[in-house]
């Protein structure tokens, strides 16, 4: 069995799913308050907006976290 480059490929594999969360949580959460408050589109954009904010800041964080551990 040939030897593992990278014992960080699990980590790596979630970075993508950390930024979908993200987007995701931030469009349920922005069309929760559009039909509750009437604000469309506003509450959807705003949270899109911050939920790619929070799952860029959760995948860099990721990022740099793999990059500062050498792999044993």
């Amino acid at each position: 069995m040939p030897a593992d480059d990278n014992p960080n490929w699990g980590s790596m594999s979630g970075i993508g799913l950390q930024v979908a969360v993200g987007v995701g949580l931030g469009v349920l959460i922005g069309l929760w308050l559009d039909r509750k408050f009437d604000w469309s589109p506003w509450g959807m954009l705003i949270g899109l907006a911050l939920g790619l904010a929070g799952g860029l800041y959760s995948m860099f964080r990721e990022v740099n976290r793999i990059n500062r551990d050498p792999p044993s």
